[in-house]
């Protein structure tokens, strides 16, 4: 890590000097920061196979289902950058240990709920509080680790958002199985509090300064609606918004359609779900090698494609029967992992090539917001095929819309990873305003 300081006012240097002092946390405290990242992904995807077991035993309506299955992502979407400004202004320890202090509260309010109703408002709540917490993660660790400490440490990162996704959905199947103590579907958020507790605690050593240098640097600039100007970062964003809308909701229909129409019991459902933790491990580790092989659009292009035809797959097996045939699913899930396992990785790293370095904290706190406002929104219009109008879950008929609706989505998507390779990555800042006069030569780069 290195810091630029000549020309910036004394505040500032001041501010990052005291940044510079609390770089002393070990790599041991890692899991406890990392407990943030797994939980907000796990519990966005473990209610995907466990979805029948609370239908059965709430009998929501439409609007109450899509609450359910969208609220969270919906919430955590929305507040993710207020969640990245109280980091700043009052220090990344001490907000996200409220935050995790709060998301065992929420989801022990989700574990108790007795109706449909209740579980939406609990839901919603605890989006909110994964909007407090997960900020603080990536803050934390830019904050508390330099040189290979931090390569480390954002490696490990990446795999937490991976195993959450992939943990998520083997064990909303076996979870509601196990019937622990009675609970079924409860205890998959009645788990996070312990979990939530120990991290907390495990937190204190983590320094708790905020980076007050870069809140300074920010507010030379005004609204971060400006770097829509930009428009290779205008057509990422649209590209990541596709993806989302695609992907999120897949899960949904997929483990609704493995239970309902395959016949599955969770357990086993949580199981095919395996095929795409395995392709998007293989994809993810192969990733470094295809980017120094073939350029970075190029190889979005191709994970773009694999997701697509993954989605498209389970489609045509849904009309034709198909996908009645548990092998058949299987290759379509592995095919549709290697895609996710090729994009999710690398696309905000794509995205955010477009801009200048020191727009890239904003611009990928914008683009995470895009990606989780974009999912919750697909399942809502998802939901309003499986549950509306009578609809029987029952019915492979009931699932073609959704997915119909999908493949659409994943199509757009791979349009503007076309788009986005035709458009040159940024090469210099382009003018700025007066202010940037007195501070033209900081930055911090991380």
């Amino acid at each position: 890590m290195y810091y630029i300081t000549k020309g910036m006012p004394v505040e500032m240097k001041n501010n990052v000097t005291s940044t510079r002092t609390a770089i002393s946390a070990s790599l041991y405290i890692l899991p406890f920061i990392l407990v943030g990242s797994f939980l907000s992904i796990f519990d966005q995807f473990v209610i995907n196979v466990a979805a029948p077991a609370i239908i059965s035993s709430l009998h929501p309506s439409a609007a109450e289902f899509e609450g359910i299955m969208s609220g969270y992502a919906l919430v955590y979407g929305a507040g993710l950058m207020v969640g990245g400004h109280l980091g700043d202004r009052f220090g990344r320890r001490r907000i996200y240990r409220l935050g995790l202090f709060l998301f065992a509260v929420t989801s022990v309010l989700c574990g108790a709920a007795q109706t449909a109703l209740q579980l939406v408002v609990a839901r919603l709540l605890q989006g909110l509080s994964g909007a407090v917490m997960v900020p603080q993660v990536l803050a934390l660790i830019r904050v508390s680790y330099e040189d290979n400490a931090r390569v480390q440490a954002l490696s490990a990162f990446g795999v937490s958002i991976g195993l959450g996704q992939i943990m998520g959905q083997v064990l909303g199947g076996w979870i509601p199985a196990w019937d622990f103590l009675g609970l079924g579907w409860r205890m998959i958020f009645l788990a996070n509090m312990p979990i939530c507790l120990i991290a907390g605690i495990g937190c204190r050593s983590l320094p708790a300064c905020p980076n007050a240098a870069h809140e300074a640097y920010q507010k030379q600039f005004g609204s971060p609606l400006r770097l829509f100007r930009y428009r290779g970062y205008t057509v990422g964003i649209f590209l990541n918004v596709c993806l989302y809308a695609a992907i999120v909701p897949f899960f949904v229909v997929l483990g609704l359609y493995l239970q309902n129409i395959c016949e599955l019991s969770p357990q086993t459902a949580g199981l095919v779900f395996m095929a795409v933790g395995t392709g998007f491990v293989l994809a993810s580790s192969a990733g470094p090698a295809l980017m120094r092989k073939f350029t970075p659009p190029r190889v979005l292009i191709c994970g773009t494609v694999c997701t697509s035809a993954g989605i498209f797959a389970v489609l045509l097996g849904s009309i034709t029967g198909l996908s009645t045939a548990i092998p058949f699913v299987l290759l379509a899930l592995f095919v549709l992992g290697i895609g996710n396992g090729t994009v999710i990785p690398i696309a905000t790293g794509i995205v955010l090539r477009y801009l200048p370095m020191e727009d890239a904290g904003v611009g990928g706190a914008i683009l995470t917001t895009g990606q989780q406002l974009a999912g919750a929104l697909g399942i809502v219009l998802t939901g309003e095929f499986l549950m509306g109008d009578g609809a029987s879950l029952s019915s492979p008929a009931t699932y073609v819309d959704g997915l119909a609706l999908q493949v659409c989505a994943a199509s757009a998507a791979l349009c503007c990873a076309v788009c986005l390779s035709r458009i040159p990555t940024a090469t210099q800042n382009p003018q700025r305003s007066s202010n940037f006069s007195a501070c033209h030569k900081f930055h911090i780069t991380l």
